[in-house]
């Protein structure tokens, strides 16, 4: 027999539940012996939980690491990509900090390998002489720079304009990928005061072997 309150198995004769001081009724605690062990199976009622399996437990979590690729692809897809703007927007790093890593990224590395063999210089040595070029051609520039810049329409170049393009290097440059015609605006403060500006300006940027560059008859 059990008590009807608490489920506590009781002692034959005895008149209180030792467990919750209820008085014992035996017609309602046989009665409720059979029920209250069909709902709360186990010594004194205890109530079995169950978990999560691991099988769900592992697409939860496969699904979490998706979605935290996924959102770090499209972080690196919007923000750290190389497009036909990149070298326009390093072009701008080069204005405002005279920055040479940024002025060796908008030159073609076959380019470079070719102003290499003719100057015989290495790749320092090309690269303190464009540090140097940029330094004399900013001189005027002396202050705080700050570019305000747009990049607008994109035109694609036709086959021809593509093949002149090669012509011009002599091959040098190899297979042109791709190649597009970009406008470009611009304005140069020096401690807040503009001191140069440009309207729509053209410029050529190329594609070779997956990444975009200036083309160096536009510097």
């Amino acid at each position: 027999m059990f008590c009807s309150h608490c489920g506590q198995e009781l002692k034959e004769g005895g008149k209180f539940c030792p467990r919750c001081g209820a008085p014992v009724d035996p017609a309602a605690g046989a009665g409720f012996s059979t029920g209250y062990q069909k709902m709360n199976p186990g010594p004194q009622g205890a109530v079995m939980k169950k978990g999560v399996s691991p099988a769900v437990a592992a697409v939860i979590i496969g699904v979490i690491l998706v979605c935290i690729a996924g959102a770090v692809f499209m972080a690196y897809f919007l923000f750290f990509r190389n497009t036909y703007k990149t070298p326009i927007k390093n072009l701008v790093k080069v204005m405002e900090d005279q920055d040479t890593d940024a002025a060796l990224a908008l030159i073609p590395e076959r380019y470079l390998k070719v102003m290499e063999g003719v100057t015989g210089m290495d790749s320092d040595e090309l690269a303190d002489m464009l540090e140097d070029e940029l330094i004399s051609g900013f001189d005027e520039y002396t202050g705080d720079i700050k570019v305000d810049y747009d990049i607008g329409d994109a035109r694609d170049l036709t086959d021809s304009e593509i093949q002149s393009l090669e012509s011009d290097y002599m091959g040098y440059l190899g297979d042109i990928e791709d190649a597009k015609e970009v406008e470009f605006s611009y304005e140069m403060y020096v401690d807040g005061e503009l001191r140069d500006s440009g309207e729509d300006e053209q410029l050529t940027v190329i594609k070779l072997d997956g990444k975009w560059y200036l083309n160096p008859g536009d510097m």
